[in-house]
């Protein structure tokens, strides 16, 4: 359970983070979040820190897939993190090695979050078109409100992989965006310091409709 929920917040996230074109509408067919066509990118995850006595690492792959503009993309992560704690009175090692797989597809209007631990699709309606609907934003205005409204900044635009990116500030997490794809993200909690950065970048390419496959498990809306 608390793995659905925190990969519905990165679902959220994904769409909050969302930079579309002005004269999109939330009446349109197809809810464009990108100004790119289409892309398939590969990223790879680092993590590091401590946590009182013990330390905590990990590494991951991550893909993400769009066409349409990004009306529909699909986002899979998978990665392993391992926390060394030493007991300060006993002197014992305590490792524990959790394995994370998570996949959230977005189509549209909807959000669809995969939890492989119970085989379950959890569904939501994006509160980004909704945010849209109730102010009549298009999504461009909604994406900015919303980064600014959790307290984020804008800073200076800098190069990434030979692409001109936004630099956002937000929560604790410093984000490298292109055309609303983020391509690096570094994130400081505490202690730790997790890094996601795209080490392949393939944009306007066919997108093969086998990579917006959900497995074929009972879908449950959180919406009620």
């Amino acid at each position: 359970m608390k793995n659905r929920f925190k990969y519905l917040t990165l679902a959220v996230l994904i769409s909050v983070f969302a930079s579309c074109d002005k004269d999109d509408s939330p009446d349109d067919k197809n809810i464009k979040r990108y100004n790119v066509e289409s892309g398939i990118i590969e990223f790879t995850t680092t993590t590091s820190g401590t946590i009182g006595t013990g330390t905590i690492t990990g590494s991951g792959t991550d893909q993400l897939y769009f066409e349409k503009w990004g009306a529909l993309e699909l986002a899979n992560e998978e990665s392993t993190t391992t926390t060394v704690v030493v007991n300060p009175i006993s002197g014992e090692t305590i490792t524990k090695t959790d394995i994370i797989h998570s996949t959230v597809k977005i189509d549209n209007e909807m959000i669809y979050t995969v939890d492989y631990d119970s085989q379950r699709i959890y569904t939501q309606q994006d509160p980004l078109i909704e945010l849209m609907r109730l102010n009549d934003y298009d999504a461009l205005e909604a994406g900015r409100k919303t980064l600014i409204s959790m307290g984020g900044e804008q800073l200076d635009n800098e190069e990434f992989k030979g692409y001109d990116c936004e630099v956002w500030f937000v929560l604790g997490a410093t984000q490298w965006m292109y055309k609303g794809i983020t391509l690096k993200i570094i994130t400081k909690l505490g202690g730790i310091t997790i890094t996601k950065e795209a080490t392949d970048i393939k944009f306007n390419v066919p997108v093969n409709d086998s990579y917006f496959e959900l497995p074929e498990y009972k879908t449950t809306s959180i919406n009620g």
